[in-house]
Protein backbone atom coordinates (compact mmCIF):
# COMPACT_ATOMS: atom_id res chain seq x y z
CA UNK A 1 0.00 0.00 0.00
CA UNK A 2 1.22 3.48 -0.91
CA UNK A 3 1.00 5.59 2.24
CA UNK A 4 2.07 9.14 3.08
CA UNK A 5 3.16 9.85 6.66
CA UNK A 6 3.52 13.58 7.37
CA UNK A 7 4.88 14.60 10.77
CA UNK A 8 6.95 17.24 12.46
CA UNK A 9 10.71 16.65 12.38
CA UNK A 10 10.85 15.73 16.07
CA UNK A 11 13.98 16.82 17.91
CA UNK A 12 14.45 13.22 19.07
CA UNK A 13 14.95 12.20 15.43
CA UNK A 14 17.51 14.85 14.48
CA UNK A 15 20.64 13.23 15.92
CA UNK A 16 19.75 9.90 14.31
CA UNK A 17 19.07 11.43 10.90
CA UNK A 18 22.26 13.51 10.90
CA UNK A 19 24.23 10.26 11.37
CA UNK A 20 22.14 8.44 8.71
CA UNK A 21 21.39 5.66 11.21
CA UNK A 22 17.88 5.02 12.54
CA UNK A 23 18.26 5.32 16.31
CA UNK A 24 15.52 7.74 17.41
CA UNK A 25 15.70 9.18 20.92
CA UNK A 26 12.04 9.91 21.51
CA UNK A 27 8.42 9.83 20.33
CA UNK A 28 8.08 6.01 20.21
CA UNK A 29 4.40 6.28 19.22
CA UNK A 30 5.58 7.75 15.92
CA UNK A 31 8.88 6.00 15.31
CA UNK A 32 7.58 2.52 16.08
CA UNK A 33 4.67 3.03 13.68
CA UNK A 34 7.11 4.31 11.05
CA UNK A 35 9.19 1.15 11.45
CA UNK A 36 6.17 -1.12 10.90
CA UNK A 37 4.90 0.85 7.90
CA UNK A 38 8.40 1.00 6.43
CA UNK A 39 8.64 -2.78 6.59
CA UNK A 40 5.18 -3.62 5.27
CA UNK A 41 4.22 -0.88 2.81
CA UNK A 42 5.50 1.62 0.29
CA UNK A 43 6.11 4.38 2.83
CA UNK A 44 6.55 8.00 1.81
CA UNK A 45 7.78 9.62 5.03
CA UNK A 46 7.85 13.42 5.22
CA UNK A 47 9.44 15.08 8.25
CA UNK A 48 8.67 18.80 8.36
CA UNK A 49 11.24 21.04 10.06
CA UNK A 50 9.29 23.42 12.32
CA UNK A 51 12.23 25.42 13.76
CA UNK A 52 12.70 26.56 17.36
CA UNK A 53 10.00 28.30 19.37
CA UNK A 54 9.07 29.04 23.00
CA UNK A 55 8.49 25.38 23.86
CA UNK A 56 10.32 23.62 21.07
CA UNK A 57 14.01 23.40 20.18
CA UNK A 58 15.30 22.30 16.78
CA UNK A 59 18.92 21.91 15.75
CA UNK A 60 18.09 21.08 12.12
CA UNK A 61 19.67 23.94 10.18
CA UNK A 62 19.81 22.47 6.65
CA UNK A 63 18.78 25.03 4.03
CA UNK A 64 17.48 22.58 1.44
CA UNK A 65 15.04 19.69 1.40
CA UNK A 66 16.71 16.31 1.88
CA UNK A 67 15.91 12.79 0.67
CA UNK A 68 18.05 10.49 2.79
CA UNK A 69 18.82 6.80 2.84
CA UNK A 70 18.85 5.88 6.51
CA UNK A 71 20.41 2.65 7.75
CA UNK A 72 17.66 0.65 9.43
CA UNK A 73 14.84 1.85 7.15
CA UNK A 74 13.88 0.38 3.78
CA UNK A 75 12.35 3.53 2.29
CA UNK A 76 14.10 6.87 1.97
CA UNK A 77 13.21 9.71 4.34
CA UNK A 78 12.11 13.12 3.04
CA UNK A 79 12.99 16.10 5.24
CA UNK A 80 11.50 19.45 4.30
CA UNK A 81 13.66 22.38 5.40
CA UNK A 82 12.36 25.03 7.78
CA UNK A 83 12.86 28.78 7.66
CA UNK A 84 16.54 28.34 6.79
CA UNK A 85 15.31 27.54 3.26
CA UNK A 86 14.83 31.30 2.84
CA UNK A 87 18.45 32.00 3.90
CA UNK A 88 17.61 34.84 6.28
CA UNK A 89 15.95 37.00 3.62
CA UNK A 90 12.64 37.22 5.51
CA UNK A 91 11.69 38.25 9.07
CA UNK A 92 11.14 35.12 11.20
CA UNK A 93 7.35 35.34 11.51
CA UNK A 94 6.91 35.90 7.78
CA UNK A 95 9.44 33.13 7.09
CA UNK A 96 7.40 30.73 9.25
CA UNK A 97 4.25 31.46 7.24
CA UNK A 98 6.21 31.07 3.98
CA UNK A 99 7.67 27.80 5.30
CA UNK A 100 4.24 26.32 6.00
CA UNK A 101 2.90 27.47 2.63
CA UNK A 102 5.89 25.93 0.85
CA UNK A 103 5.43 22.67 2.76
CA UNK A 104 1.74 22.61 1.79
CA UNK A 105 2.36 23.21 -1.91
CA UNK A 106 5.05 20.54 -2.06
CA UNK A 107 2.86 17.97 -0.31
CA UNK A 108 -0.10 18.75 -2.60
CA UNK A 109 2.15 18.30 -5.65
CA UNK A 110 3.52 14.96 -4.40
CA UNK A 111 0.07 13.63 -3.50
CA UNK A 112 -1.16 14.42 -7.01
CA UNK A 113 1.92 12.73 -8.46
CA UNK A 114 2.00 9.57 -6.30
CA UNK A 115 -1.69 9.10 -5.47
CA UNK A 116 -1.33 7.47 -2.02
CA UNK A 117 -4.07 5.18 -0.72
CA UNK A 118 -3.88 6.68 2.78
CA UNK A 119 -2.43 9.80 4.43
CA UNK A 120 -1.37 9.83 8.09
CA UNK A 121 -0.67 13.28 9.50
CA UNK A 122 0.26 14.52 12.97
CA UNK A 123 -1.52 17.47 14.55
CA UNK A 124 1.37 19.89 14.03
CA UNK A 125 0.51 19.60 10.32
CA UNK A 126 -3.28 19.73 10.74
CA UNK A 127 -3.56 22.81 8.49
CA UNK A 128 -1.86 20.86 5.70
CA UNK A 129 -4.22 17.94 6.39
CA UNK A 130 -7.20 20.30 6.13
CA UNK A 131 -6.22 21.57 2.68
CA UNK A 132 -5.34 18.06 1.50
CA UNK A 133 -8.86 16.97 2.50
CA UNK A 134 -10.27 19.75 0.30
CA UNK A 135 -8.09 19.07 -2.75
CA UNK A 136 -8.20 15.25 -2.47
CA UNK A 137 -11.49 14.39 -0.71
CA UNK A 138 -11.39 10.75 -1.86
CA UNK A 139 -8.09 9.94 -0.09
CA UNK A 140 -8.65 8.95 3.57
CA UNK A 141 -6.70 11.07 6.04
CA UNK A 142 -5.95 9.89 9.57
CA UNK A 143 -5.00 12.68 11.98
CA UNK A 144 -2.75 11.84 14.91
CA UNK A 145 -2.90 13.91 18.12
CA UNK A 146 -0.08 13.16 20.56
CA UNK A 147 -1.87 14.57 23.58
CA UNK A 148 -3.14 18.09 24.29
CA UNK A 149 -0.45 20.73 24.82
CA UNK A 150 -1.19 24.27 26.05
CA UNK A 151 -1.45 25.56 22.46
CA UNK A 152 -4.11 23.00 21.52
CA UNK A 153 -5.91 23.45 24.84
CA UNK A 154 -6.44 27.14 24.07
CA UNK A 155 -8.08 26.56 20.65
CA UNK A 156 -11.74 26.24 21.70
CA UNK A 157 -11.92 29.68 23.36
CA UNK A 158 -9.07 31.76 21.89
CA UNK A 159 -9.79 34.65 19.53
CA UNK A 160 -6.26 34.80 18.09
CA UNK A 161 -6.14 34.38 14.31
CA UNK A 162 -3.64 31.51 14.41
CA UNK A 163 -5.84 29.64 16.89
CA UNK A 164 -8.93 30.21 14.73
CA UNK A 165 -7.09 28.77 11.72
CA UNK A 166 -6.13 25.64 13.65
CA UNK A 167 -9.63 25.32 15.10
CA UNK A 168 -11.08 25.41 11.59
CA UNK A 169 -8.54 22.83 10.40
CA UNK A 170 -9.54 20.35 13.13
CA UNK A 171 -13.10 20.39 11.74
CA UNK A 172 -11.94 18.74 8.49
CA UNK A 173 -13.60 15.53 7.27
CA UNK A 174 -10.93 13.11 8.45
CA UNK A 175 -11.36 9.35 8.06
CA UNK A 176 -10.39 9.06 11.74
CA UNK A 177 -8.59 10.94 14.50
CA UNK A 178 -6.32 9.02 16.88
CA UNK A 179 -5.37 10.59 20.20
CA UNK A 180 -2.79 9.46 22.71
CA UNK A 181 -4.25 8.75 26.14
CA UNK A 182 -1.47 10.57 27.99
CA UNK A 183 -3.63 11.99 30.77
CA UNK A 184 -3.99 15.36 29.03
CA UNK A 185 -7.75 14.94 28.63
CA UNK A 186 -7.61 14.42 24.88
CA UNK A 187 -10.96 12.57 24.92
CA UNK A 188 -12.69 15.66 26.40
CA UNK A 189 -10.83 18.00 24.03
CA UNK A 190 -12.00 16.01 21.00
CA UNK A 191 -15.58 16.81 21.94
CA UNK A 192 -14.80 20.53 21.67
CA UNK A 193 -12.82 20.68 18.43
CA UNK A 194 -13.68 17.77 16.11
CA UNK A 195 -16.63 17.43 13.78
CA UNK A 196 -19.21 15.39 15.69
CA UNK A 197 -19.41 12.79 12.89
CA UNK A 198 -15.66 12.03 12.83
CA UNK A 199 -14.63 8.68 14.26
CA UNK A 200 -12.09 9.12 17.03
CA UNK A 201 -9.92 6.75 19.07
CA UNK A 202 -8.07 7.36 22.32
CA UNK A 203 -5.31 4.84 22.96
CA UNK A 204 -2.73 4.41 25.69
CA UNK A 205 0.86 4.06 24.54
CA UNK A 206 2.81 0.84 25.04
CA UNK A 207 5.96 -0.19 26.86
CA UNK A 208 8.95 -2.21 25.72
CA UNK A 209 8.96 -5.71 27.12
CA UNK A 210 12.70 -5.36 27.68
CA UNK A 211 12.12 -2.66 30.29
CA UNK A 212 10.95 -5.35 32.69
CA UNK A 213 14.11 -7.42 32.39
CA UNK A 214 16.93 -6.77 34.81
CA UNK A 215 19.55 -6.48 32.12
CA UNK A 216 21.58 -3.33 32.84
CA UNK A 217 24.42 -1.98 30.74
CA UNK A 218 27.78 -1.68 32.50
CA UNK A 219 27.96 2.11 32.19
CA UNK A 220 24.64 2.42 34.04
CA UNK A 221 25.39 -0.13 36.75
CA UNK A 222 28.36 2.07 37.66
CA UNK A 223 25.89 4.84 38.56
CA UNK A 224 24.26 2.48 41.02
CA UNK A 225 27.57 1.25 42.45
CA UNK A 226 28.82 4.80 42.96
CA UNK A 227 25.60 5.59 44.85
CA UNK A 228 25.42 2.36 46.84
CA UNK A 229 24.34 4.09 50.07
CA UNK A 230 22.22 6.77 48.41
CA UNK A 231 18.69 6.76 47.10
CA UNK A 232 18.42 7.84 43.46
CA UNK A 233 15.63 10.25 42.45
CA UNK A 234 14.92 10.13 38.70
CA UNK A 235 13.42 12.76 36.37
CA UNK A 236 12.92 11.93 32.68
CA UNK A 237 11.49 14.37 30.15
CA UNK A 238 11.91 17.44 28.00
CA UNK A 239 13.54 20.26 29.94
CA UNK A 240 10.74 22.71 29.23
CA UNK A 241 8.57 24.85 31.50
CA UNK A 242 5.39 22.89 30.74
CA UNK A 243 7.12 19.69 31.88
CA UNK A 244 7.65 21.30 35.28
CA UNK A 245 11.44 20.96 35.34
CA UNK A 246 11.83 24.14 37.42
CA UNK A 247 9.33 22.87 40.00
CA UNK A 248 11.28 19.62 40.23
CA UNK A 249 14.70 21.28 40.43
CA UNK A 250 13.65 23.82 43.07
CA UNK A 251 12.02 21.06 45.15
CA UNK A 252 15.08 18.79 45.13
CA UNK A 253 17.45 21.69 45.87
CA UNK A 254 15.29 22.54 48.88
CA UNK A 255 15.27 18.84 49.81
CA UNK A 256 19.06 18.65 49.71
CA UNK A 257 19.32 21.58 52.14
CA UNK A 258 17.14 19.97 54.82
CA UNK A 259 17.59 16.28 54.04
CA UNK A 260 19.54 14.10 56.45
CA UNK A 261 19.50 11.05 54.18
CA UNK A 262 21.98 10.88 51.27
CA UNK A 263 20.51 10.93 47.77
CA UNK A 264 21.46 11.42 44.13
CA UNK A 265 19.32 13.24 41.56
CA UNK A 266 19.38 11.89 38.00
CA UNK A 267 17.91 14.20 35.32
CA UNK A 268 17.54 12.73 31.83
CA UNK A 269 16.44 14.97 28.98
CA UNK A 270 17.15 17.89 26.68
CA UNK A 271 15.26 21.04 25.79
CA UNK A 272 15.30 24.82 25.73
CA UNK A 273 15.97 24.99 29.50
CA UNK A 274 18.91 22.57 29.50
CA UNK A 275 21.60 25.24 29.97
CA UNK A 276 19.51 27.07 32.58
CA UNK A 277 19.09 23.84 34.55
CA UNK A 278 22.80 23.00 34.26
CA UNK A 279 23.86 26.48 35.39
CA UNK A 280 21.52 26.38 38.37
CA UNK A 281 22.96 23.02 39.44
CA UNK A 282 26.55 24.20 38.92
CA UNK A 283 25.96 27.31 41.01
CA UNK A 284 24.37 25.38 43.88
CA UNK A 285 26.20 23.72 46.76
CA UNK A 286 25.00 20.32 45.58
CA UNK A 287 26.58 19.83 42.16
CA UNK A 288 27.99 16.46 43.27
CA UNK A 289 24.47 15.22 44.03
CA UNK A 290 23.30 15.64 40.42
CA UNK A 291 23.82 13.62 37.26
CA UNK A 292 22.56 15.37 34.12
CA UNK A 293 22.22 13.29 30.93
CA UNK A 294 20.89 14.23 27.49
CA UNK A 295 20.61 12.61 24.04
CA UNK A 296 20.10 9.17 25.56
CA UNK A 297 18.66 6.50 23.19
CA UNK A 298 15.15 5.55 24.20
CA UNK A 299 16.03 1.91 24.89
CA UNK A 300 18.78 2.99 27.33
CA UNK A 301 16.45 5.27 29.29
CA UNK A 302 14.39 2.20 30.14
CA UNK A 303 17.39 0.79 31.98
CA UNK A 304 17.78 3.91 34.13
CA UNK A 305 14.40 3.27 35.73
CA UNK A 306 15.73 0.00 37.15
CA UNK A 307 18.60 1.85 38.84
CA UNK A 308 16.42 4.42 40.56
CA UNK A 309 14.48 4.39 43.82
CA UNK A 310 12.02 7.25 43.29
CA UNK A 311 10.63 8.59 40.01
CA UNK A 312 9.17 12.10 39.85
CA UNK A 313 6.92 13.57 37.16
CA UNK A 314 6.00 17.26 37.25
CA UNK A 315 4.23 17.28 33.88
CA UNK A 316 1.44 19.86 33.84
CA UNK A 317 -0.25 18.48 30.72
CA UNK A 318 -0.79 14.85 31.73
CA UNK A 319 0.99 11.98 33.45
CA UNK A 320 0.44 8.93 31.26
CA UNK A 321 3.36 9.98 29.07
CA UNK A 322 5.85 7.52 27.59
CA UNK A 323 8.34 8.21 30.36
CA UNK A 324 5.69 7.63 33.02
CA UNK A 325 4.43 4.42 31.42
CA UNK A 326 8.00 3.15 31.43
CA UNK A 327 8.23 4.07 35.11
CA UNK A 328 5.04 2.09 35.74
CA UNK A 329 6.39 -0.84 33.74
CA UNK A 330 9.60 -0.77 35.80
CA UNK A 331 7.62 -0.79 39.08
CA UNK A 332 8.96 2.62 40.10
CA UNK A 333 7.89 4.36 43.28
CA UNK A 334 6.22 7.31 41.53
CA UNK A 335 5.47 10.86 42.66
CA UNK A 336 3.05 12.74 40.36
CA UNK A 337 0.69 15.75 40.58
CA UNK A 338 -2.91 15.48 41.74
CA UNK A 339 -5.46 15.60 38.86
CA UNK A 340 -6.40 19.04 37.53
CA UNK A 341 -10.18 18.63 37.56
CA UNK A 342 -10.91 22.03 35.97
CA UNK A 343 -8.78 21.32 32.88
CA UNK A 344 -9.71 17.59 32.78
CA UNK A 345 -6.02 16.68 33.16
CA UNK A 346 -5.07 13.32 34.72
CA UNK A 347 -8.65 12.19 35.30
CA UNK A 348 -7.80 8.97 33.48
CA UNK A 349 -4.38 8.80 35.18
CA UNK A 350 -5.84 8.70 38.68
CA UNK A 351 -8.57 6.25 37.63
CA UNK A 352 -5.90 3.80 36.42
CA UNK A 353 -3.22 4.29 39.09
CA UNK A 354 -5.48 4.91 42.10
CA UNK A 355 -3.36 4.71 45.32
CA UNK A 356 -0.33 3.03 43.72
CA UNK A 357 1.48 6.38 43.41
CA UNK A 358 2.25 9.35 45.68
CA UNK A 359 0.38 12.55 44.72
CA UNK A 360 1.50 16.13 45.39
CA UNK A 361 -0.16 19.51 44.85
CA UNK A 362 0.46 20.61 41.26
CA UNK A 363 3.34 23.14 40.96
CA UNK A 364 3.84 23.19 44.74
CA UNK A 365 7.58 23.10 45.46
CA UNK A 366 6.94 22.73 49.19
CA UNK A 367 4.54 19.81 48.85
CA UNK A 368 6.78 17.97 46.39
CA UNK A 369 9.79 18.44 48.67
CA UNK A 370 7.73 17.20 51.62
CA UNK A 371 6.65 14.02 49.79
CA UNK A 372 10.24 13.28 48.73
CA UNK A 373 11.49 13.88 52.27
CA UNK A 374 8.88 11.44 53.58
CA UNK A 375 10.01 8.72 51.17
CA UNK A 376 13.70 9.17 51.97
CA UNK A 377 12.96 8.93 55.69
CA UNK A 378 10.70 5.91 55.16
CA UNK A 379 12.41 3.57 52.67
CA UNK A 380 9.92 0.80 53.47
CA UNK A 381 7.22 2.97 51.92
CA UNK A 382 9.23 3.07 48.68
CA UNK A 383 9.15 -0.72 48.64
CA UNK A 384 5.42 -0.70 49.40
CA UNK A 385 4.66 1.63 46.48
CA UNK A 386 6.75 -0.49 44.11
CA UNK A 387 4.71 -3.55 45.06
CA UNK A 388 1.41 -1.71 44.60
CA UNK A 389 2.24 -0.44 41.13
CA UNK A 390 3.54 -3.86 40.09
CA UNK A 391 0.13 -5.27 40.89
CA UNK A 392 -2.08 -2.58 39.35
CA UNK A 393 -0.18 -2.18 36.05
CA UNK A 394 -1.32 -5.60 34.81
CA UNK A 395 -4.83 -4.17 34.37
CA UNK A 396 -3.94 -1.72 31.60
CA UNK A 397 -0.34 -1.87 30.30
CA UNK A 398 0.29 -3.21 26.79
CA UNK A 399 3.50 -3.94 24.92
CA UNK A 400 4.42 -1.67 22.03
CA UNK A 401 3.80 -4.55 19.62
CA UNK A 402 0.21 -4.82 20.86
CA UNK A 403 -0.22 -1.07 20.81
CA UNK A 404 1.11 -0.54 17.25
CA UNK A 405 -0.95 -3.48 16.00
CA UNK A 406 -4.03 -1.69 17.34
CA UNK A 407 -3.18 1.49 15.44
CA UNK A 408 -2.35 -0.39 12.22
CA UNK A 409 -5.78 -2.01 12.39
CA UNK A 410 -7.38 1.45 12.52
CA UNK A 411 -5.38 2.53 9.45
CA UNK A 412 -6.28 -0.66 7.60
CA UNK A 413 -9.98 -0.14 8.30
CA UNK A 414 -9.82 3.47 7.09
CA UNK A 415 -8.19 2.39 3.83
CA UNK A 416 -10.59 -0.55 3.36
CA UNK A 417 -13.72 1.51 4.10
CA UNK A 418 -12.68 4.02 1.45
CA UNK A 419 -12.76 1.47 -1.39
Amino acid sequence: MEIFVITRLYSGFENSLSKLIWKPEGVPAIYKLIEKLDKNSNLNLFLMAKDSGKTYTSNWKTKTDQKLKIAGLKNKVNILAGINFFKGTLPKKIAMVARDLRHLLKILYLIKKKKPKLIYCDSSNVVIAYFVSKFFPKIPIVLRVLGVCSFLRSLPTSKRIVHKIYKKAFKAKFAAVIGTQDGSGVEYWFEKVLDKKIERFTILNGVDAGSIKNNLKNKYTMLRKSSINEKIILFVGRLEEYKGINTFLNAVLKLLIVNTKPCKVLIVGDGSLFNEVKNKIDQSKFKKNFILLKNIPHKNILQLHLLSDIYVSTNRDGNLSNANLEAISSNDCMVIPFPNIKEKIDIKTSSLLKDSVIYYENESIDDLESKLQFLLLNPKHITKMKKQIKKIKTRFLKTWDQRIKEELEILKNCETNNK
